[in-house]
C-alpha cells in the first residue's frame, strides 16, 4: 500500500478561526460533554464542528468515544496554534484599545489558597488598584494547587500565578513577593499544648503533605510512627481538628480559625518552624498581555520592601529575581 502524501493546510478563514476556538474549548474542558455548558452548544453540534475542522485541516484532532477523550499528536499542535491565534487576535484588540487609552480583554490568574488572610500578602490590595486602573478588563481568578498553577502557566491557560511553589521550572520566571510562616500545631479542646517530647508517648501522629519533603523530614525528626497524608491546608487542619495529630499550618491560617478551633503550637518545636516564599510566576517565552504587565507591576510595587529583602535569599534557592 502506497504511503499517503500529506497535503498542506489551506488558507484559514474567519470560519476556521471560529472552529479553532470551539476546538480549544473542548480540549481545555477535556471532552465534548464537559464543553457543552461553556460553549452553549449541544454535544452533537460540537462534534459536527470538530469534524468540519478536521476535514479542513486534513488530520484527526482527537479521539472521542466510549473510551474517553484524548488529543492526537496533531491535535496537541493544533491546540498550541489555536491558543497562539487567539492570543494574537487579543493582542491586536489590546493594541487598538490602547491607542484609544482603553485596556480591555481577559486576565487569567492562578493563586494559591489562603493568601487572603496572610498579612504579608498584598494581593487583594494589588487587585483593587488594578481594577481601578483597568475597569474594562475581565478578571478570571482561580484558586489552585501550586502544581496546577505551574501547569496552567506552561499550557497558557493562565497569564500570571502567585504561589509558594519552589523555583526550578526552566520555562518559568519566579519573582519573590512575600513569606508564609509555618509552625507545628495540634488542636486541643482542653489542657495545655502538647510538648515535642511527649508527642510519641501521647500517641500523636504527624500529618504530612503530598510532595512536601519538609513535613516528611519532620516525621523522621519527631520519630512518630503514625502519620496521615493531606492534600492542601484544609485537609491538614481537618485532621488536626479530628484529634490525635500534629501538623504544620501557616500562622495566619491558624489566627483566622481562632474563634472556632483551639489550634495550639506544639511546645519546644520552634526549630522545626519554616517559611515559604510566595512568588509572582510568569512564562518566560510568552509576551504577556498589557493587563498582565500592569498587574505584575502593581504586585511588585505593593510588595516592594519585602520583595527586596527576599531577593538575595531567593536567588540562592535558584530563582530568577527582578527587584525593580
Amino acid at each position: 500500500m502506497d504511503a499517503v502524501t500529506p497535503t498542506s493546510v489551506p488558507p484559514l478563514t474567519e470560519s476556521d478561526l471560529r472552529l479553532l476556538r470551539i476546538f480549544r474549548s473542548v480540549a481545555e474542558a477535556g471532552g465534548l460533554t464537559a464543553a457543552e455548558r461553556a460553549l452553549g452548544m449541544e454535544r452533537s453540534t460540537i462534534s459536527r464542528h470538530l469534524q468540519t475542522l478536521e476535514g479542513r485541516l486534513g488530520a484527526r484532532l482527537c479521539l472521542r468515544g466510549p473510551a474517553g477523550f484524548e488529543l492526537t499528536e496533531f491535535g496537541r499542535c493544533a491546540l498550541e496554534a489555536a491558543i497562539s491565534a487567539s492570543e494574537a487576535l487579543e493582542a491586536l484588540r489590546h493594541d487598538l484599545n490602547l491607542a484609544r487609552h482603553v485596556m480591555t480583554g481577559e486576565l487569567r490568574i492562578g493563586v494559591a489558597d489562603n493568601c487572603l488572610s496572610n498579612p504579608h500578602s498584598a494581593f487583594a490590595a494589588s487587585l483593587a488598584r488594578f481594577r481601578e486602573m483597568a475597569p474594562d478588563v475581565t478578571v478570571n481568578l482561580s484558586i489552585k494547587l501550586p502544581g496546577d498553577i505551574l501547569t496552567g502557566l506552561q499550557d497558557k491557560s493562565l497569564h500570571l500565578g502567585v504561589t509558594g511553589a519552589a523555583p526550578g521550572v526552566e520555562r518559568l520566571r519566579f519573582e519573590p513577593l512575600f513569606l508564609e510562616d509555618f509552625r507545628l500545631y495540634a488542636c486541643r479542646r482542653e489542657g495545655p499544648p502538647p510538648s515535642r517530647a511527649d508527642l510519641a508517648r501521647q500517641g500523636y501522629g504527624l500529618v504530612t503533605r503530598t510532595n512536601d519533603q519538609r513535613t516528611q523530614m519532620a516525621a523522621r525528626e519527631l520519630k512518630l510512627e503514625r502519620t496521615a497524608m493531606a492534600f492542601g491546608l484544609e485537609a491538614v487542619a481537618t485532621l488536626l481538628v479530628s484529634g490525635g495529630f500534629v501538623g504544620f499550618l501557616p500562622v495566619h491560617y491558624v489566627a483566622a480559625w481562632a474563634s472556632i478551633y483551639r489550634f495550639v503550637e506544639v511546645r519546644d518545636a520552634q526549630d522545626l518552624a519554616y517559611d515559604t516564599i510566595f512568588s509572582l510566576v510568569t512564562l518566560k517565552d510568552r509576551p504577556p498581555p498589557p493587563a498582565a504587565v500592569l498587574l505584575a507591576r502593581i504586585l511588585r510595587e505593593e510588595h516592594g520592601a519585602e520583595k527586596r529583602a527576599l531577593a538575595h535569599r531567593f536567588a540562592l534557592a535558584g530563582g530568577a529575581v527582578a527587584v525593580d
